[in-house]
C-alpha cells in the first residue's frame, strides 16, 4: 500500500480508482463496510482503491477548544487500510485554507483529476468543502455532471447504535469495553513502551508494566481484565487505569499499569500492546497495603474467570 502525504504526491500511476474519503477515526466497523465495498468495486473494474483521510483531524484545526482526542494514532490506521488491501492511503495535509475550498473546486481539483477517480463511495453522513456544503445531494449532482459513479452506504447499527467514531470515543470513555468491540470489530487498546515506575507493584507481589504512550484516549479510570502482547505474544492480564490513590504524593498524571499474568521477564523499553476486554471495578482509594494486596488478589481471580486461565 502506498501512503502519500497529499492528492498530488501519490506515486501510483491511477487509473479507473475507486475512491472514498473521510476521517475514518478508530477504523470501526462503519468504515469497514465503505472501504470493503471500495476494495471490491475497484477489483471488479480493475482499477485501484484509494482511501482519503485528512490531518490533522479537521476538528483539531477548525474548532480546537472542543479538544478532540483520536482513538488511534496514525500508525494504527495504516495497519488497518493495509490489511483492507487498500491501495493507496492519501493522508491529505488539512488546513484553514484546505477548508475554504467550494465543494465542487475540491472534488474536482483534489479527488476527480489527481486520483483518476471513476467511482466514489461514501457514508451516509457525509459532507464536504467550505461550511461542509457539499450535502450528498450535492455530490450526487457533481458527479452526474463529471460522469462519477458514486455509491452511499447506508448507517450501521449495533446494539441500537449507530456506529461512529463519536459513539466509539464515547463507550471507550465510559469502560463499556464489550459495546466498543462489537462498534471497532476487534478490542480496543493502548501501545506504547514499558518504563521503570516505583515498583510498588513488585512489593505487593503483583509486579506491573507501566506504560508511557502517545494515545489520547483512554478507557474509564478502574481495574480491567486485558491482554498484553509482548515480543509478538499475547498473555492475560490485569490493568489499571488511573492515578493511583491509595498512596501518598500521587502523581495525577493518568498511568496505565498492567500486571501480566504468568509472566516474569525483563521487558523495560520494551514496546507492548494491551487489549482491554472487560472493566471488573472502579478505582479505590484503599485504607492500607493490605487492604490493596487483598483485592488485587480477588482482581487477579476475576481475570482469569474473564479470560478462561
Amino acid at each position: 500500500m502506498e501512503k502519500a502525504l497529499g492528492a498530488h504526491k501519490v506515486q501510483t500511476q491511477l487509473k479507473n480508482s475507486v475512491v472514498t474519503i473521510g476521517n475514518f477515526d478508530g477504523v470501526h466497523v462503519g468504515h469497514r463496510e465503505i472501504i470493503s465495498k471500495v476494495t471490491t468495486k475497484a477489483q471488479n473494474i480493475g482499477g485501484h482503491s484509494v482511501v482519503v483521510t485528512f490531518h490533522p483531524h479537521p476538528r483539531k484545526v477548525l474548532v480546537p477548544n472542543a479538544d478532540l482526542k483520536n482513538i488511534f494514532p496514525n500508525e494504527d490506521q495504516y495497519e488497518q487500510f493495509e490489511a483492507l488491501g487498500v491501495d493507496v492511503w492519501v493522508q491529505e495535509p488539512f488546513s484553514r485554507d484546505l477548508s475554504q475550498l467550494s465543494a465542487e473546486i475540491f472534488l474536482r481539483d483534489w479527488i476527480l483529476k489527481p486520483l483518476s477517480a471513476k467511482a466514489l463511495v461514501v457514508g451516509y453522513d457525509f459532507a464536504f468543502g467550505a461550511n461542509r456544503e457539499g450535502s450528498l445531494s450535492t455530490l450526487e449532482s457533481l458527479c452526474s455532471r463529471y460522469g462519477i459513479e458514486l455509491e452511499i452506504v447506508p448507517a450501521v447499527k449495533i446494539q441500537n447504535h449507530v456506529v461512529s467514531s463519536t459513539e466509539v470515543r464515547k463507550s471507550i470513555q465510559s469502560g463499556d469495553m464489550s459495546l466498543v468491540q462489537h462498534m471497532l470489530g476487534r478490542p480496543f487498546y493502548v501501545s506504547g513502551i514499558v518504563e521503570k515506575g516505583d515498583q510498588r507493584g513488585r512489593t505487593l507481589g503483583f509486579p506491573t508494566a507501566n506504560m508511557a504512550t502517545n494515545f489520547e484516549t483512554f478507557p474509564l479510570k478502574g481495574v480491567y481484565a486485558t491482554q498484553t502482547q509482548v515480543r509478538g505474544v499475547v498473555y492475560p492480564s490485569v490493568t489499571n487505569v488511573g492515578q493511583q490513590p491509595t498512596f501518598e504524593k500521587q502523581d495525577i498524571s493518568l498511568k496505565i499499569e498492567s500486571h501480566i499474568l504468568d509472566f516474569n521477564q525483563n521487558i523495560y523499553g520494551e514496546e507492548i500492546k494491551v487489549f482491554f476486554l472487560e472493566r471488573i471495578r472502579d478505582e479505590i482509594k484503599f485504607k492500607n497495603i493490605q487492604e490493596l494486596s487483598s483485592q488485587i488478589q480477588e482482581d487477579v481471580k476475576t481475570a482469569r474467570k474473564i479470560l478462561k486461565v
